[in-house]
């Protein structure tokens, strides 16, 4: 067991080990004082029960064993033959080419773009002294406008849809009164 023991000298904490129970005698570690340390044996928790009134009775659960389930019989309708396999390997190889070089081209354009922009913001950076604090207001500013117009635009979705809700519903009443 470990024991946290505090020097009588320097103060410090240090670690002491042993599995027996007693008085032992450890050097401490960072001045070097020998320290006399006792570990009594822990005393049993003993605790005193009250008296257990149960909430319901209780009957044993029958664990019933499953029967043998049924099994399904699988048909394959027909397998592919050689060719059809290759062909099917055919189509999805030109279809992952056909995929890699829209990647391709989506990335040079992207990158093309991003240049020109960097390049724009480059030279207003370098035009103006205080270039960085300008950008950073601008797309603050077109953030918080995009935001403004997200929220607006969602809540006359919103708007919409329970107008066309209440129509349906208003329209639901009046048919089921007629019949």
């Amino acid at each position: 067991m470990r024991y946290t023991v505090k020097c009588n000298n320097c103060g410090r904490d240090f670690v002491a080990e042993t599995e027996k129970y007693g008085t032992m005698k450890y050097r401490c570690p960072y001045c070097g004082n020998v320290l006399t340390c006792r570990f009594d044996e822990p005393q049993p928790i003993r605790t005193h029960a009250r008296s257990v009134i149960p909430l319901a009775e209780a009957s044993p659960i029958v664990v019933k064993k499953a029967k043998n389930l049924p099994t399904v019989p699988t048909h394959l309708l027909h397998t592919p033959s050689k060719e059809k396999l290759a062909e099917m390997r055919q189509k999805l190889v030109e279809a992952s080419q056909r995929a890699g070089e829209t990647l391709k081209n989506a990335t040079e354009t992207t990158t093309e773009f991003v240049n020109k922009s960097s390049s724009r913001l480059r030279r207003f950076q370098e035009k103006y002294a205080d270039g960085d604090l300008w950008i950073f207001f601008g797309f603050s500013l077109a953030f918080v406008l995009s935001v403004l117009i997200g929220l607006f635009v969602c809540a006359e979705l919103v708007k919409v849809i329970a107008e066309g809700n209440s129509w349906l519903f208003k329209n639901y009443i009046e048919i089921r009164n007629a019949i």
